[in-house]
C-alpha cells in the first residue's frame, strides 16, 4: 500500500500438506496445517479487505477439491480446505456490500513439488490420496487460467470453481454467467458433465465387431472422392504401450486434400510408394482396451488423438501420444487441430502481446473462430475476413472489432484506409491475394503467421511467387513464420487443457457447423462441404451412433 496506494486483486495461495497419523498421541503437526491452510486465509482476507477499503476489489483463495470430497489420508487438510470453501461462501455476501468479490478455486491434484515429494517419499500415502501413482496430474497453468478467469467481472462473489484432473471446470454451488451467442448454431452448446466411466466402458466394449471400416488413400489426388476408398480391417488387440479406441467424432480440415495428394510426405515418389495409407487427422474416442505397460489410462476414458489415421471406426494409438479429455464431443474435436493451431501459433510462434492489432483471414472457419477469440482474450484489437453476411454476423458476436466481408469490400483498401499504422500479427490461411494484402499491411516488426493457403489446395497447390518479399520484410524488420502443428507436439497437452478450461468457463465459444454428417460414408461429403466455402465453424462427422444417455450429449 505504501508503494502503490491501492490493492485491486489478492490471490491467497499458501498451503502445506498433512504428515503422519492424526490420532498418534505424539503427532502435533496437525495444528500447523490448520493455521496455514485456514487461519492464514481468514487473517489475510481481513487484511486485504482493509487495503481495498471503499474502492472494492477481488480476493481469490486457492482451496482444494479436498474441501468438497472426503480425504481419509489427510482429514485436517481436508477440514481446513472445506473451511476455506465455506468461509468464502459465508463471507461473500458481507463483502459484496463493500464492492469486494470473495471467491475460491479448488483444484484436484496438481503437479507441484509438494505432491511430487509425497509420491516419492511416502508412496503408500500418495496411493491413498491419489488412488494410483499413475495418475495424470493437473498442470499448474490450468489452475492459473481458472484464477485469471475468476478475475473477470462476470463472476460473482461466492463463486467456487473446482478444477478436475482432466482440466474441466465445475461450479458445484452455482454456475457463472457466460456470454450468449443468440444466433449461434444449435450445435455450439457445451455438453454437460456426462456419464460415469463405467457407463462409457460398457458402451465402448459392447457389440464389438470382428472387422471395422476405415478410409484409405489409394491414389494421389486433391479430389478426395477419387483418392480414397472405404475398406474393411480386422479389429486388432492393442500391443504393449498401446490403446484400442472406439472413435466417436472426427474433424474435417482443409489440409485433408493436401494429404490425399501426397503433399505431407517427403516427396511425391515417397507418397506413391506408401499407397495405400490411412487418412484423417483428428478424433475423439473412448478407450476399449489397454495394452500391457500402459499407465494412466483405463477402459472407458475419453481421449483425443492427432494422427494420420483418424477416419476409422476403431484405431490403435500409442498411450504416450493420446490426450485425456473430459468428454468425447464435437466441441473437443474442434479444439484439436483447429483450436491448438490457433492457440499455439499465436502464443508460441507469433509471440502475441496485449494491445496489438491482429488480422485473421478465413475467420469464420474451424481455426479462425479460435484465433479471433484468443486474440480478444489476450487484449488485442481484431480484424477478421469472411465471405457473406451470416459469417460476418457470427464474427461480430464473437467480439471481432472490424469484420471485412471480402464479397463486398476490398481487404487491401480497408487496411490502407483504417489501419495506416499497420497490422502487428497476421494469422493467415488463405493465400493468394489475401496473403498479398496482409503482407503489404504488416506494421514495423510485424509477424505474419502462415498456417495454410487453402485457396490453392484444390488446384494442386501451385508454387506462388512474391517478388520483392525480402525487401518488404527487411525495411520493416518484419518476419514471416510458417506454422505446421505437428512441429509443436510438446505444447499440445498444456494448450488443450487451457482451451477446455476456457470453453467450460464460457469464455471461449466453440462453433460447430450446423450441418450433420453421420457415419464414415459421410466423410467425403463433409470434405466437399468444407471446401465449398459454405461451412460456418468446425465441420465434424459422427462416426458411431452413441445413445444420448451414454455420452450425456444435449446435441
Amino acid at each position: 500500500m505504501a508503494e502503490h496506494g491501492r490493492l485491486d486483486v489478492c490471490v491467497l495461495n499458501a498451503g502445506i500438506g498433512e504428515r503422519g497419523d492424526l490420532f498418534d498421541p505424539g503427532n502435533g503437526s496437525w495444528q500447523k496445517v490448520l493455521d496455514v491452510d485456514l487461519t492464514a486465509v481468514i487473517e489475510n482476507t481481513r487484511r486485504a479487505v482493509l487495503c481495498m477499503g471503499s474502492s472494492g476489489g477481488t480476493i481469490i483463495s486457492v482451496a482444494s477439491a479436498g474441501g468438497l470430497f472426503p480425504m481419509p489420508a489427510a482429514p485436517v487438510y481436508a477440514a481446513s480446505k472445506a473451511g476455506v470453501v465455506h468461509f468464502t461462501r459465508s463471507s461473500a455476501p458481507l463483502l459484496a456490500k463493500r464492492a469486494i468479490r470473495l471467491m475460491c478455486v479448488c483444484p484436484e491434484f496438481v503437479d507441484t513439488p509438494l505432491v511430487r515429494r509425497v509420491m516419492v517419499e511416502d508412496p503408500d500415502a500418495a496411493r491413498q490420496l491419489l488412488g494410483s501413482l499413475d495418475i495424470s496430474l493437473l498442470q499448474p497453468a490450468s489452475v492459473v487460467a481458472v484464477i485469471h478467469d475468476l478475475m473477470q467481472p462476470r463472476h460473482k462473489g461466492g463463486t467456487v470453481a473446482v478444477v478436475r484432473q482432466t482440466g474441466a471446470v465445475e461450479y458445484p454451488f452455482k454456475r457463472p454467467a457466460s456470454r450468449s451467442l443468440a444466433a449461434a448454431p444449435p450445435r455450439s452448446k457445451v455438453i454437460g458433465a456426462g456419464p460415469t466411466q463405467a457407463q462409457l466402458a460398457a458402451w465402448a466394449r459392447s457389440n464389438l465387431p470382428k472387422q471395422y471400416k476405415k478410409i484409405q488413400v489409394h491414389a494421389l489426388s486433391s479430389n478426395f472422392h477419387q483418392a480414397t476408398r472405404i475398406v474393411q480391417a480386422p479389429l486388432p488387440d492393442p500391443a504393449p504401450g498401446k490403446l484400442l479406441l472406439r472413435r466417436v467424432h472426427v474433424g474435417i480440415n482443409a489440409s485433408d486434400i493436401n494429404y490425399t495428394a501426397g503433399r505431407y510426405h517427403a516427396s511425391l515418389a515417397e507418397a506413391q510408394s506408401r499407397l495405400p495409407f490411412d487418412a484423417g487427422f483428428e478424433s475423439v474416442s473412448i478407450v476399449v482396451a489397454v495394452g500391457s505397460g500402459v499407465r494412466g489410462f483405463s477402459v472407458g476414458d475419453p481421449v483425443a488423438t492427432l494422427s494420420y489415421d483418424g477416419f476409422a471406426e476403431f484405431g490403435i494409438a500409442a498411450a504416450n501420444q493420446a490426450l485425456k479429455v473430459p468428454r468425447a464431443c464435437p466441441e473437443v474435436v474442434a479444439l484439436l487441430t483447429s483450436g491448438l493451431t490457433a492457440s499455439i501459433a499465436l502464443k508460441e510462434a507469433g509471440s502475441l502481446k496485449p494491445g496489438e492489432t491482429v488480422l485473421v483471414t478465413a475467420a469464420a472457419g474451424g481455426t479462425g473462430q479460435f484465433a479471433v477469440q484468443l486474440a480478444k482474450i489476450a487484449g488485442c484489437h481484431v480484424v477478421a475476413t469472411a465471405g457473406g453476411a451470416d459469417k460476418a454476423a457470427m464474427l461480430k458476436r464473437l467480439g471481432v472489432d472490424r469484420v471485412v466481408d471480402y464479397k463486398k469490400e476490398s481487404l487491401k483498401a480497408v487496411l490502407k484506409a483504417e489501419y495506416p499504422r499497420g497490422i502487428d500479427v497476421v494469422y493467415e490461411s488463405v493465400g493468394g491475394d489475401m496473403f498479398s494484402a496482409a503482407l503489404a499491411a504488416l506494421a514495423p516488426r510485424g509477424r505474419l503467421i502462415i498456417i495454410g493457403m487453402m485457396s490453392a489446395y484444390q488446384e494442386g497447390w501451385p508454387r506462388s511467387e512474391h517478388p520483392g518479399l525480402p525487401e518488404k520484410l527487411l525495411w520493416k524488420s518484419a518476419s514471416m513464420i510458417g506454422f505446421f502443428l505437428l512441429r509443436y507436439a510438446q505444447h499440445f497437452k498444456a494448450h488443450l487443457a487451457e482451451l477446455i478450461n476456457q470453453m467450460d468457463a464460457g469464455k471461449l465459444q466453440v462453433m460447430v457447423d450446423p450441418r450433420r454428417f453421420d457415419g464414415i460414408e459421410a466423410i467425403p461429403a463433409a470434405v466437399d462441404h468444407l471446401n465449398s466455402g459454405k461451412s460456418i465453424g468446425k465441420v465434424v462427422v459422427q462416426l458411431t451412433h452413441v445413445p444420448t444417455e451414454v455420452l450425456g450429449s444435449k446435441l
